[in-house]
């Protein structure tokens, strides 16, 4: 270990490795620096500025990339600053987040943030208190709030522990995550990361000191069984060891549980279960305490609604419960299964009867419908309705839906209801009447969406992307040109409706889109 006064020499970042595979503190002073993205390094200083007592308590090895936006930022903050901290958070942009499942730790909450220049979320871990142990339950508080910031120092602009404390707290942690199975499996999965930081906290922090720092804050924790298992963590092949140190360092901290054993199990277990629950979804559990929305993007043909719909999910499902729909083609239904496997044969017999003709403006003016188009027009409505009432429930739950396309309250628009008034007073089949009537009750109970982006481009430019989509049947200009005025006109009364120009770059109108959601959020 170094001497007391070269710890605040070392910098953060994780050490290069060398040839051997194991990290090099000789290397690591080649290594370039990351650019801090705005909005985190605007938060600092804010927290600064404001007289906030902080640190980022936890993983300063990877300091760089918490501030370069890739890694969350864990920051302990006195709990008499709490009001101060919100009103930073709020005034920065942040957004405050919780768990939908429930699953969320006492004195910690989420905070979700847009950096302005590059359009991505930065997540913000803010503990009013130490709470450890394994990732899924944290049952340990540690009584040591006061202690970590007052001995905090700084690292590339930020308040962190003293390098001592921060190893006394590492340590801990790492036993912790030894005592259950599932943890175990979890910690060891990518160990080269822990043991990688336990050197180089070990290299910045003093020995003695540390010790001395471990015995005052963890009386029960005795200076051999800490020195044995700052070994086995440095070792990455001693899993038996640290299972057995784990066992022992949770068995002298039973004084410092939050939960009885049986209580802690029970959490355990229902939170690994939200878990796998998200991972067979891809689903994210954090969600605004704003509230989720419907997000549809509509607009003509090869103006890049799917395109967008893809990257903003994936902007927004790095931190946050995202999920995508496709209203203009809705899954099939219980009603809908059978009719639909005739739809292909449908297409080769009855050549009339396909969607383009239907769309062509001579037929349109005419109101001519045969019962097979009314049934089927119907049915789809009836889709389009399970499908969006399900993303209003989700919606309410906190989740944000992407909607690829949606149903306007314009007749005749596209993915709207096809059946005006003068359709049905005109239609002479009691059948058919009654069947149009049913998909103009199926639109008007349609819930609406929250927010509505319309994107635009020259139609010229909607007939090039077109022409370079992968798709059964090749390009079609003529349909493209045809469809234009049907698909560009759609009305969303009482919706916020907002245009968007995908004529720019893909990178600039996605920074575009994903600002204009998040600030409707």
């Amino acid at each position: 270990m170094r001497s007391e006064g070269d710890a605040l020499k070392f910098n953060s970042g994780e050490l290069p490795i060398a040839a051997d595979g194991r990290p090099s503190l000789a290397l690591s002073a080649s290594k370039v620096l990351l650019p801090a993205k705005a909005i985190t390094q605007k938060l600092f200083d804010t927290l600064e500025q404001q007289g906030i007592n902080y640190c980022h308590w936890k993983s300063n090895i990877r300091l760089e990339k918490t501030l370069a936006g890739s890694e969350d930022i864990d920051i302990l903050v006195d709990r008499r600053d709490a009001g101060r901290l919100d009103a930073v958070l709020l005034a920065g942009g942040f957004k405050l987040a919780q768990s939908r499942s429930g699953v969320s730790h006492p004195g910690v909450f989420h905070a979700i943030g847009l950096d302005d220049v590059t359009a991505e979320l930065v997540d913000v871990h803010a503990y009013f208190q130490v709470v450890s142990g394994d990732s899924l339950v944290k049952n340990y508080c540690f009584p040591i709030e006061d202690a970590l910031l007052d001995r905090a120092r700084y690292l590339n602009g930020v308040r962190v522990p003293a390098p001592e404390a921060e190893l006394v707290v590492f340590a801990l942690r790492i036993a912790l995550k030894h005592i259950s199975p599932v943890e175990i499996l979890k910690a060891n999965r990518r160990y080269w990361k822990i043991s990688q930081e336990m050197a180089w906290l070990r290299n910045a922090a003093n020995g003695e000191a540390t010790e001395m720092l471990c015995a005052k804050w963890f009386p029960s924790i005795d200076t051999a069984l800490f020195r044995q298992l700052l070994n086995a963590i440095e070792d990455d092949r001693a899993v038996l060891r640290r299972v057995f140190l784990g066992l022992r360092v949770a068995r002298r901290l039973r004084n410092l549980r939050r939960l009885s054993v049986f209580s802690a199990m029970t959490s355990r277990y229902w939170r690994l279960l939200s878990f796998l629950v998200g991972r067979f979804r891809r689903r994210r559990d954090l969600a605004l305490q704003t509230g989720g929305m419907i997000v549809a993007l509509v607009g003509p043909k090869g103006t890049g609604k799917s395109t967008l719909g893809h990257e903003l999910a994936a902007r927004l499902s790095k931190h946050l419960d995202v999920t995508r729909i496709h209203a203009g083609k809705p899954p099939t239904t219980m009603l809908s299964i059978l009719p639909r496997q005739f739809i292909p044969i449908a297409r080769s017999l009855l050549p009339n009867e396909r969607l383009a003709e239907y769309e062509k403006p001579e037929r349109r003016s005419g109101r001519r419908y045969s019962l097979l188009h009314v049934v089927r027009m119907t049915l789809v409505a009836f889709d389009r309705h399970k499908l969006l009432r399900r993303a209003h429930r989700a919606a309410a739950a906190g989740t944000i839906v992407i909607s690829d396309r949606y149903p306007s309250e314009t007749v005749g628009a596209s993915d709207s209801s096809c059946f005006d008034d003068i359709a049905v007073e005109n239609c002479g089949s009691r059948l058919k009447r009654w069947l149009m009537t049913k998909e103009r009750a199926f639109y008007r109970a349609l819930p609406r969406p929250h927010l509505v982006l319309r994107l635009v481009a020259p139609v010229d430019t909607a007939v090039q992307r077109d022409a370079l989509r992968s798709k059964m049947g090749g390009p079609n200009a003529e349909a493209v040109r045809r469809r234009w005025e049907r698909e560009s006109h759609g009305e969303f009364p009482g919706t916020r409706v907002i245009e968007i120009d995908t004529s720019l770059s893909l990178d600039d109108t996605l920074r575009n889109v994903v600002r204009t959601v998040w600030g409707a959020l």
